[in-house]
C-alpha cells in the first residue's frame, strides 16, 4: 500500500489501517504488565495502645517490641510484583463530632480502667481484678485485701490480745530504722503503709529469663557493610552516594535486652488497722526479668507462709522474708511444689453471690435451655433404693392383661426364640455380636430381655443400658416401642436422649440415644461407671460415628472389665465387627419377612405403559429427534451383539439399548435410551404409583407404598406434584401422604407409624431413613427410585459435602425388604436389572473412608482417653483405617481453620468446633456469627454454603436472570448478594405465600431452595444452643417446614450487626481462609479532565487472578464477574471448578484488617529499609508505615 492510498484510507475509515503483508515473520505484541496493588497497614496511635495492652496482657506487663534492627534487610526489589504508590486517595482517619462523651463518663472510665490495670500488675487474673474493683466500689486498697485473701485463703487470725496500738506503732519505727541501715538505698517507704526492698536474685533471673530472646535478636542484625577506605582515611569519596562502601560512622549497638535485670522488688503493704507484726503484711513480687504472674505468685505464697509463722510470735517479718526470697536452695524447691490458685473462670464469691449478680444482668447472659438431660444426680444409696423399687413394680405388673398381650406379641418374633442363648452369650463374653434380618425384633427385644433377667435374677446389682441408634427418629420409635410393650409411659423405666430432647429420669434404667449424645457423654465422663451395657444398634451402616465409637468401647474394654457392649448388625460382615474384637460369639437371628416379587425399571415401564415425551426435562440431550430413534430401532438388526457388561446403559446407542433389552417392547427401549438416569423422574413415580392403585395386577388392594428417594428437595418436590393430583390429591380423601426424613420434628415424623383411617392408604415419602431404622409395620409397596445422599469430601470446595449417589446392591435388598413384613410384597426398582447387576458397589463404603476427616480429629483431640495420643496412631486403630493422605491433609485444613496449632495441640477454637457436627468452614462463620451479633444473617450464609445457591439460570434467559441477581448485589460478596434476595424474599413471605412463590419466579430464585435455607437456618440455630452459645428456650417451639423464625428467636441483641457488610465479609474470610486470590490489574494510566487527572478505569477483561500455585479465572455467575475496580485486591472464594480453565465462584472481597486477623502464621519482613507485614510464606504482603504496627501481628495470632 503506498502512501497516497494509507492517507486516504485512514481519512476514510477515520482510523490508521493496518499495513499488509505476505510472509512468516511474527509480529511481536508487548506484553501488558500484571501485578497486584501493594497495600498499605495502617494502625491509628489508640488502636496501636490498645493492641500492645492486650500483648502486656498476654505477655506480662514487661513486654515490649523487638527493634528494627532485629530483622535482617533482604534488599529484593518489590516493584516486579506489586504496583507501588500509583496516586491512591489515602484516609488517614476520621473523626466523629456526633457524639461527645461526658468529661464525667470519660473521667470514670479512667479511673476504671486504671484501678483494674494496677490490680492485674500484682499478678492476678483480669477477672477477679474486675469482680474484686466492683465488689469493693473502687476501692484499690480493699480490693487488693480481697484478692490476696482469695488467691492465699487467708483466714481468720486468732490474735493476743496482751499488746497496745502504741506498741505495735514502736515496733513498726523500730523495724524501719533497722531495715534503713541493713539496706541503705534498697529499702525504702513508698507510703506510710507501703514498705518496698530491691534486691538482686540472680538465680531466678537465671531460671526465668527467656535464652530464646536473645538468641533469636542475635540472629537478626543487618548484614555489615564494610567501611569506604576514602571516609575511613577522612577523603572525600568521589562515589559519593552512590558508594557500595559505607560512609557511616560505627555505632554502639545498645543491649537488646536491657530491660531485663535481676532485680526484684518486694513490696510489703500494710492493711488498714493491721496489727503488725502480729499479723503478716500482704507481700508482693515484682520483677524485670520476664518473670511469669503465676510464678512471681508461687513465690509470694511462701514468703507469706513465712510472714505467717513469724506473726504468730509477733516478730517482725520483713528481714527474714527478704533473706528467705534469696534463699537459692528453698525456692527452688517450694517452686517444685503444685500451687493450686483461684481459676481465671473461678468466681470469688459463693455461689449465693453469683446467682445475685446474674439476676442484674441483661437477657443474653442467660444460657439456652436444650434439656438434654432431666436426669439429676443422685447418690448410690438412692440409686439402689430407686432400683428396687422398679424390681417390685415390674413384679406387680406381670398380672397385667395388658402387659400379657404385649408379651404374647413378643413372644411371636424370632429373637424371642433364642432369648437364652443370647443372654447367655452376653453372661460369657465382654462383646456380643448379634445379626439378625429386618423385622427380627433384635432391637426392640434384646434391652428388654437383659432388663426382664436382671429384674427376675435381682441381687442388689445396679443395671443402667445405652442403646445407639444411627438416627433421631429410629432412637424415639424404638424407645416409644419398648415403652409401649412394657406398658409404661416413655421417661419411665425406658427413655430416650437425642439433641435437644429428652425423656429421662431417675427411673430409666434404658436409654436410647444417637450415637453422638453417647459420644458427647464421653468427653466428660469416660469410663461411664454407672452404665453396665451398651447396645450398638445398627452398627453395620458403618458411619464415622459408629466406627468411632467402636474403638473408643475396644479401649474401654479393658479399664471396664464388668461392661458389656453387644454390637447389632445385619447379617453381611457379622464377622468383620466379630474379628475388629477379636474372634468374639455371633448370634445368628433369622428374619420374618414374605416373599417380596421384584420389578425393575424395563419390567415396570413394560406394565404401566409409560411413554416419556419429547423435550422433557427428565430426558437426556441428543442430537437426534424421535423420528429418527424410532426408524433406527425399526431397522434394528437381531443379530447386533449385545454390549459390553461394564458399558452404562446412557453410554449405548440406540442399536445396543434394543440389543441389551432384547425382548421387551421398542417403546421401553426408546424409553430408556431417552431417560437421564441421573434426574428422579416424578412423572414416572406418578405413574407407577396409579399403577400400584388402579393397575391391572393382583397384588393387595391395601397397606402402606413406601416411596424412597434421594433428600428432602425431591420429597417436597414430589409431595407437591402429588396433594394437587386428581386420583392422589387430598379432594378425594382415599390417601394420607406423609413425608419422613431428618428434618421433621418427633411429632411429623411420629405420623407416619399411626394407622389411617378405614378406606384411606398412606404413602410415605421417605428418604434411606425407612431403611433399617423405621419400620412401617403395614407396608406392601416399595417404589425404590436408586438414588441417596452421601457424604463425600468435595475437593474443588475443599470442604464437606452431601452428594446424591446411587445406592449400594446391599441397599437396594434392604429396601426391597420392607415390603415383605406382614404379606407378600412388591419391590418396584426405577434402574435396570443390569445397572443392578453389574453397576452397583456390593456394599457401601464406610463413611471414614469418603469423607474429610476433620471433625472426626477433632472429636479425638476432646476426648479423655485419646489424650497424649498421636492422631495417626488413633486413626490406624480403627476397624478400616482412612489413608495417610486424607489425615495429613485434614490436619493440614485445620491448622489453617485455627482449630489445632503447628504441634495438633486443640486451640480455643477448635473445642468449639468440635462440639458442631458440621463442617469445619460452617462451624466457624456460624460461631462468629455469635460471637460478633449477626447471627442471623450468618446461619443464612452458612445454610448457603453447605446447600447450593437459591439463583437459578434458565439457559434461554441467562442474561435477564442475571441482571435479576445483580439487582441484589452488596459488598462485592456474592455469598452476600444471596443473603440480601433471601432477606427481600422472607419480606414478601411473611404477607404472602404465593406472593414469596412470584417473586421467587420474577427473580430467578428457587423458592424451594429459599425454604431449604430455611430448615438448614433452623438446624445450624439448635447447634448453637446446644453448645450455649445462644440463650434460646427451643423447648416447646412449632414451627412449620420452610418457616424462618430465627431472628425472632435470637432477638435483636445477636442480630445488631446483621447489616455491618464489613463484618459480614469478614466472617466470610474467617470461614473460607486460606481460599485467598490475588487481583491482579494492569498499570494505572490517568485520564486529562476539568477537575484534573484522573485515573482511568480499567476494563473487566483486563483484570487477572491468581492462587499461590496459577492463574485462576472468575466464574461469568458470580456477581463480581464485571467489577471494574475492586477496593482490596485480595478476595475469598468458595470452590474451584476445573473445566476449559480453572474457575473460582462464589467469592467475596475481603478488606486488609480482616485478612491479617483471620490469616494464618505471620512475619515480619524488611526490605529496602521499608517494613512489611507477610502472610503465607511471603505470598501475601501490607506495607506498613513504623515497624510497631508490624511487629504488632502476635496479637492476631492470639485472637
Amino acid at each position: 500500500m503506498n502512501s497516497e492510498t494509507a492517507i486516504n484510507s485512514a481519512d476514510f475509515l477515520l482510523r490508521e489501517p493496518v499495513t499488509a503483508k505476505v510472509g512468516v515473520e511474527k509480529i511481536s505484541q508487548k506484553k501488558e504488565i500484571l501485578k497486584q496493588e501493594l497495600q498499605f497497614l495502617r494502625l491509628s496511635e489508640s488502636d496501636q495502645e490498645q493492641v500492645l495492652d492486650t500483648l502486656k496482657y498476654i505477655h506480662g506487663p514487661d513486654f515490649k517490641l523487638n527493634s528494627i534492627d532485629d530483622y535482617s534487610d533482604t534488599r529484593s526489589n518489590l516493584l516486579k510484583k506489586y504496583w507501588v504508590g500509583q496516586g491512591s486517595l489515602v484516609v488517614r482517619g476520621v473523626c466523629d463530632y456526633s457524639q461527645v462523651r461526658s468529661d464525667q463518663e470519660h473521667e470514670e472510665e479512667r479511673l476504671r480502667s486504671f484501678g483494674i490495670m494496677r490490680l492485674k500488675s500484682y499478678g492476678f487474673h483480669e477477672s477477679h481484678c474486675v469482680e474484686a474493683f466492683e465488689y469493693c466500689n473502687g476501692v484499690l486498697d480493699d480490693a487488693l485485701v480481697l484478692l490476696y485473701s482469695k488467691y492465699f485463703k487467708v483466714g481468720k487470725i486468732n490474735l493476743n490480745e496482751n499488746f497496745s496500738e502504741f506498741d505495735v506503732s514502736d515496733m513498726r519505727a523500730d523495724e524501719k530504722s533497722s531495715l534503713e541501715s541493713i539496706y541503705d538505698n534498697c529499702f525504702r517507704e513508698k507510703t506510710g503503709d507501703v514498705w518496698i526492698v530491691t534486691q538482686n536474685v540472680d538465680f531466678l533471673y537465671n531460671i526465668f529469663h527467656s535464652k530464646k530472646n536473645t538468641e533469636h535478636s542475635q540472629n537478626f542484625h543487618k548484614k555489615k557493610i564494610d567501611k569506604c577506605k576514602n571516609f575511613l582515611r577522612g577523603v572525600p569519596c568521589k562515589y559519593g552516594n552512590k558508594c557500595r562502601f559505607s560512609h557511616e560512622p560505627d555505632k554502639i549497638e545498645p543491649d537488646k535486652n536491657n530491660h531485663f535485670s535481676p532485680s526484684f522488688n518486694l513490696e510489703f503493704r500494710f492493711p488498714k488497722n493491721t496489727k503488725y507484726p502480729y499479723e503478716p503484711p500482704l507481700i508482693f513480687l515484682k520483677s524485670n526479668a520476664c518473670l511469669p504472674a503465676l510464678v512471681e505468685l508461687h513465690i509470694c505464697k511462701r514468703l507469706f507462709q513465712e510472714a505467717q509463722i513469724l506473726a504468730e510470735d509477733g516478730i517482725p517479718c520483713v528481714y527474714s522474708v527478704t533473706e528467705l526470697l534469696k534463699n537459692e536452695e528453698e525456692i527452688k524447691e517450694f517452686l517444685k511444689i503444685e500451687v493450686d490458685f483461684l481459676h481465671p473462670r473461678q468466681k470469688l464469691f459463693s455461689k449465693a453471690k453469683v446467682a445475685e449478680v446474674k439476676r442484674m444482668r441483661p437477657s443474653h447472659y442467660k444460657k439456652g435451655a436444650t434439656n438434654r438431660d432431666n436426669k439429676k444426680q443422685i447418690s448410690s444409696e438412692e440409686l439402689m433404693r430407686e432400683d428396687m423399687r422398679i424390681v417390685n413394680e415390674f413384679k406387680t405388673k406381670l398380672s397385667n392383661p395388658k402387659y400379657i398381650k404385649m408379651v404374647q406379641g413378643r413372644q411371636q418374633l424370632p429373637a424371642w426364640i433364642l432369648k437364652n442363648d443370647i443372654l447367655n452369650s452376653i453372661l460369657q463374653s465382654q462383646v456380643v455380636v448379634i445379626s439378625g434380618e429386618t423385622g427380627c425384633g433384635k432391637s426392640t427385644q434384646v434391652p428388654q430381655f437383659i432388663i426382664d433377667d436382671w429384674i427376675t435374677n435381682y441381687k442388689n446389682k445396679h443395671l443402667e443400658i445405652v442403646c445407639t441408634q444411627p438416627r433421631r427418629i429410629s432412637a424415639i420409635g424404638v424407645a416409644e416401642r419398648v415403652a409401649e410393650e412394657r406398658v409404661e409411659r416413655i421417661g419411665s423405666t425406658v427413655g430416650y436422649q437425642i439433641r435437644l430432647e429428652s425423656k429421662i429420669s431417675s427411673s430409666t434404667r434404658l436409654t436410647f440415644c444417637t450415637t453422638g449424645i453417647l459420644l458427647r457423654r464421653l468427653e466428660s465422663d469416660p469410663t461411664l461407671p454407672n452404665v453396665t451395657h451398651i447396645i450398638v444398634d445398627e452398627v453395620h451402616e458403618r458411619s464415622e460415628e459408629s466406627d468411632f465409637l467402636l474403638l473408643i468401647l475396644k479401649e474401654l474394654l479393658p479399664i471396664r472389665p464388668d461392661l458389656k457392649v453387644i454390637l447389632m448388625s445385619a447379617t453381611l460382615n457379622a464377622n468383620l465387627f466379630s474379628t475388629y474384637f477379636g474372634k468374639i460369639p455371633i448370634v445368628s437371628i433369622p428374619g420374618r419377612t414374605f416373599p417380596v416379587e421384584q420389578y425393575f425399571l424395563e419390567d415396570i415401564l413394560e406394565e404401566t405403559g409409560y411413554v416419556l415425551e419429547d423435550g422433557s426435562e427428565y430426558c437426556r440431550k441428543i442430537r437426534n429427534d424421535s423420528d429418527y430413534i424410532e426408524a433406527v430401532m425399526a431397522s434394528h438388526d437381531v443379530g447386533e451383539p449385545k454390549p459390553k457388561d461394564n458399558i452404562k446403559d446412557e453410554n449405548l446407542s440406540v442399536q445396543q439399548i434394543v440389543a441389551r433389552y432384547d425382548g421387551f417392547s421398542l417403546k421401553t427401549c426408546k424409553n430408556l435410551f431417552l431417560m437421564d438416569p441421573e434426574k428422579i423422574n416424578n412423572d414416572l413415580i406418578e405413574s407407577v404409583l396409579l399403577w400400584v392403585v388402579n393397575g391391572n395386577h393382583n397384588y393387595p388392594r391395601q397397606g402402606s407404598i413406601l416411596v424412597f428417594l434421594p433428600g428432602i428437595g425431591e420429597i417436597t418436590s414430589l409431595f407437591d406434584q402429588l396433594v394437587v393430583h386428581e386420583e392422589f390429591g387430598r379432594r378425594r380423601g382415599k390417601y394420607v401422604i406423609l413425608p419422613l426424613h431428618s428434618s421433621l420434628t418427633s411429632e411429623e415424623q411420629s405420623a407416619i407409624f399411626r394407622k389411617p383411617k378405614p378406606g384411606q392408604r398412606k404413602i410415605v415419602l421417605s428418604t434411606n431413613l425407612a431403611e433399617t431404622s423405621v419400620t412401617i409395620d403395614d407396608c406392601v409397596f416399595v417404589v425404590d427410585t436408586g438414588k441417596m445422599k452421601e457424604k463425600h469430601f468435595d475437593s474443588n470446595r475443599n470442604m464437606e459435602s452431601l452428594d446424591t449417589v446411587w445406592v449400594t446392591q446391599a441397599n437396594a435388598l434392604q429396601r426391597k425388604g420392607r415390603a415383605g413384613r406382614v404379606m407378600p410384597g412388591v419391590g418396584i426398582h426405577l434402574y435396570t436389572r443390569h445397572r443392578f447387576k453389574h453397576h452397583f458397589l456390593n456394599q457401601p463404603v464406610p463413611e471414614i473412608l469418603r469423607i474429610p476427616l476433620e471433625q472426626l480429629i477433632l472429636n479425638i483431640k476432646v476426648l479423655p482417653s485419646f489424650e497424649g495420643r498421636d492422631i495417626f496412631s488413633v486413626l490406624s486403630s480403627f476397624i478400616e483405617q482412612p489413608n495417610v493422605e486424607s489425615i495429613t491433609s485434614a490436619i493440614k485444613r485445620l491448622q489453617s481453620a485455627g482449630a489445632i496449632d503447628k504441634n495438633e495441640i486443640l486451640t480455643a477454637l477448635g473445642h468449639h468446633l468440635a462440639a458442631l457436627p458440621v463442617d469445619v468452614r460452617i462451624g466457624k462463620l456460624i460461631l462468629y456469627g455469635a460471637i460478633f451479633g449477626c447471627v442471623d444473617a450468618a446461619l443464612t450464609m452458612a445454610a448457603c454454603l453447605s446447600n447450593k445457591s437459591p439463583f437459578v439460570s434458565p439457559f434461554e434467559k441467562r442474561d435477564e436472570a442475571n441482571k435479576k441477581k445483580l439487582s441484589f448485589s452488596a459488598g462485592y460478596s456474592d455469598q452476600i448478594t444471596v443473603l440480601m434476595a433471601y432477606k427481600k424474599f422472607l419480606a414478601v413471605n411473611q404477607k404472602s405465600a404465593t406472593g414469596a412463590r412470584n417473586f421467587a419466579n420474577e427473580n430467578y430464585l428457587s423458592y424451594k431452595t429459599l425454604l431449604t435455607i430455611a430448615d438448614i437456618k433452623y438446624q445450624f440455630l439448635e447447634y448453637l444452643v446446644n453448645i450455649g452459645f445462644i440463650p434460646v428456650d427451643l423447648n416447646g417451639v412449632r414451627r412449620r417446614m420452610g418457616q424462618d423464625i430465627v431472628e425472632e428467636l435470637t432477638g435483636s441483641a445477636f442480630n445488631v450487626n446483621g447489616g455491618n457488610l464489613r463484618l459480614l465479609s469478614s466472617i466470610i474470610c474467617a470461614a473460607l481462609y486460606p481460599n485467598i486470590v490475588k487481583v491482579l490489574t494492569p498499570s494505572k494510566t490517568f485520564i486529562q479532565s476539568s477537575a484534573g487527572a484522573v485515573p482511568k478505569e480499567n476494563d473487566a477483561k483486563d483484570i487477572k487472578f491468581a492462587t499461590p500455585n496459577e492463574l485462576v479465572f472468575l466464574h461469568p455467575s458470580s456477581v463480581n464477574y464485571k467489577v471494574t475496580n475492586y477496593p482490596s485486591p485480595y478476595m475469598v472464594y468458595q470452590e474451584k471448578v476445573r473445566t476449559s480453565r480453572v474457575f473460582f465462584r462464589d467469592c467475596t472481597m475481603i478488606p486488609i484488617i480482616p485478612l491479617v486477623l483471620f490469616s494464618g502464621d505471620s512475619e515480619i519482613m524488611v526490605q529496602n529499609g521499608n517494613t512489611f507485614l507477610s502472610l503465607e510464606d511471603g505470598w501475601i504482603l501490607f506495607q506498613v508505615e513504623e515497624h510497631k504496627i508490624s511487629s504488632l501481628n502476635w496479637v492476631f495470632y492470639f485472637l
